[in-house]
């Protein structure tokens, strides 16, 4: 059975890593990274990750897209763009 996912508002989430939470002091993050998000993208990742076969049909412009849609192939997940 195939998963058929439609994201119409994607997100590229970004995030960054610290060793440790101290009280009171500043905190200093490592660098930030992007991870494909938005509802159909996380239930095809997820699909994926699971070895299930899945297809995201995401709508996707500009340099960001680009960036997200290269990121989805990189990991293995089926893109159809719009």
């Amino acid at each position: 059975m195939s998963i058929v996912t439609l994201t119409l508002n994607p997100a590229l989430d970004l995030y960054a890593t610290i060793e440790t939470i101290e009280p009171e002091r500043k905190l200093h993050c490592g660098p930030v990274e992007t991870s494909p998000g938005g509802g159909g993208v996380n239930v095809a990742r997820a699909v994926h990750r699971l070895e299930g076969s899945a297809t995201a049909i995401v709508a996707l412009g500009g340099t960001a897209g680009i960036g997200l849609r290269d990121q989805l192939r990189d990991e293995g997940v089926v893109v159809v763009p719009v």
